[in-house]
């Protein structure tokens, strides 16, 4: 094995022990997560979702309207950028 396999391998480790302590987190997150990114609440956050102020593709279809609100964390992501 040359050295640029040898260094793939071992590259290839770190990164499933790195997400093995300190896994991404989920494509989809909850009020709480995004609550954090912005600083707030979580009643703040239903309230800007209720406004129209968080962009309607962050959200899961079939969330909400008495469920708890679920998001598509990449999406929120995208908005936050441009905030």
């Amino acid at each position: 094995m040359d050295g640029v396999a040898v260094m793939e391998r071992l590259t290839a480790a770190l990164e499933r022990i790195a997400d093995r302590l300190d896994p991404p987190p989920a494509d989809i997150v909850d009020s709480r997560w995004v609550a954090d990114r912005l600083g707030c609440t979580t009643t703040w956050i239903a309230d800007m979702v209720r406004s129209g102020e968080v962009p309607g593709e962050c959200l899961v279809p079939g969330t909400g309207n008495g469920r708890p609100w679920k998001y598509h964390r990449t999406k929120v992501e995208a908005w936050l950028a441009t905030r």
